[in-house]
Parts: structure tokens; sequence; C-alpha cells
């Protein structure tokens, strides 16, 4: 007997019941991406806050410099060497001082939620910046950097490592933001559910933080620097500037001793 095909009828109800399949198991499928992407994410700043703790270890309670080429001991080099704007990148994080103690693996730098790779006017590879109050960047009259690692009070509390969300084609300097006029400047990158960041503190530990302002989202998602805070919000700006590390000192920054 010859097989009867199916009707146009039967074909579209077939169609319906996979695209139904399809939009229900979709969600669950994200999920399970964004929560793979957020585990190697922890797992690479944990790898980089150990070889950041190392450092110090291996130089007399020194922090490694927290900008990228600046100094010969800083974290990163800029890019450098020949190849794509991609492989430069990588040669800049081979020549950085934390590179040894990280295991010699250029993919620890990188969050695979980034996607600025994809786009031909960023295509950055690192994804982290180290906080400019750790040796880093300065702002002046905003914070004294702290260059020992006695200089931080309260290691558990301050982040070193910083997912960064800068448009200008690699992450330049250190994760800025400004404890003295209590506002942010670069903006932190949240690449992961659309609402959390992976954060590395100076005790090693290391968190998937969720922000609650809508600010801060839009604030990485428009790539905004020193974007003001509503008078309605500000959670995230205060954790942060609690968060951020710097030299403990009883006078004010910028004042008389």
């Amino acid at each position: 007997m010859a097989r009867r095909g199916l009707t146009l009828v039967e074909l579209l109800i077939v169609i319906g019941a996979i695209s139904l399949l399809a939009a229900l198991s979709f969600p669950a499928l994200l999920r399970v991406r964004n929560q793979a992407q957020g585990t190697v994410c922890t797992q690479n700043l944990k790898t980089l806050s150990l070889a950041w703790l190392l450092y110090k270890d291996e130089n007399d309670d020194r922090l490694v410099g927290g900008q990228i080429g600046k100094y010969s001991y800083d974290w990163l080099q800029r890019p450098t060497g020949a190849g794509t704007i991609l492989e430069r990148q990588k040669e800049g994080v081979r020549q950085g001082a934390l590179f040894r103690g990280a295991g010699g693996n250029v993919d620890v730098y990188r969050c695979p939620a980034d996607q600025r790779v994809l786009n031909s006017s960023q295509m950055a590879f690192c994804s982290y910046s180290i906080a400019g109050g750790a040796n880093g960047e300065t702002l002046q009259n905003a914070y004294a950097p702290a260059v020992k690692y006695s200089d931080i009070a309260q290691p558990a509390t301050k982040c070193v490592f910083v997912e960064e969300a800068d448009p200008r084609g690699w992450n330049r300097g250190s994760w800025l933001i400004n404890p003295a006029l209590k506002i942010w400047v670069d903006p932190v990158a949240v690449w992961h559910g659309g609402s959390r960041s992976g954060l590395g503190y100076a005790d090693g530990h290391v968190e998937m933080h969720r922000w609650v302002d809508r600010s801060t989202i839009e604030m990485s998602r428009d790539f905004e620097f020193v974007r003001p805070v509503p008078p309605t919000e500000g959670q995230d700006l205060r954790f942060m500037l609690a968060g951020f590390p710097q030299k403990t000192t009883d006078a004010p920054v910028g004042g008389a001793p």
C-alpha cells in the first residue's frame, strides 16, 4: 500500500508543535548557557586573583601594577607585536607581570560572555580590569592608591578585578570610580543574565554580583562614562565606593597631613 504524505493542515500542525517546543526550551537553554559562562568567568577571576596575591608574596608585599603598559611591572602590557589586533592584545597579556602566575594561559583573561570581539570597532580581548586604587591609575585628589597589600584595609571587602565595558578597542588604564566626588567614572560590564558582573576581591575570593539600579545596567549597555545616578537610585554606586581599594589614611585625600 502506498504511504500517504502529510496534508497541508497536518504539516502546519507539526511545524507549530516544533515551534512551540523550541519556544519553551529556549529560555532553559539560555539559562544553561549563562550559567556556563558565569562559571568560566568566576574561575578566570579566581585564577587572576590568586596570581595577584602570589605576586605580592614574591615581591615583598608590593602590588602588581594595576595599569596597562605604563610600567614594566603592570599586570598587562599594551597591544604589541605582529598580527591582528586580537593577536597583539594577546601578546600584551603574555608580557604582563601576572601571566606566569596565571598559568601562562591567555584564555584566563577573557570572559566568554564578552561579545566585544564581534564588533569591529572594539575587538577587545581582555574582559577584566584592575581597580585604580590597587596600585593603578589615579584621579587627582580622589584617592591615594594602595602600593602594598598592607595598605588595603579589610581586603575581603575590596574589589580588585572588575569586568569592564570599555568601548575603545581594549580596556585602557585601570577601572575607575571617584570616591571624593562619589560618582561613577568607568562603566562596569553587565554581561551575565542582563544584571550581573564578576568581581575578584583582595583576599582572593570572587563573586557574581547582581546590580539593582537601572542606571548601572544602562551605563554598561551604552558604554557610557561618568553617568549620573538618579536620586531614586545609588545602591550600586555605594557598593562599589565601599569596595574600592585604596591606601588607608587618616587625613583627607588632597588635604593637609
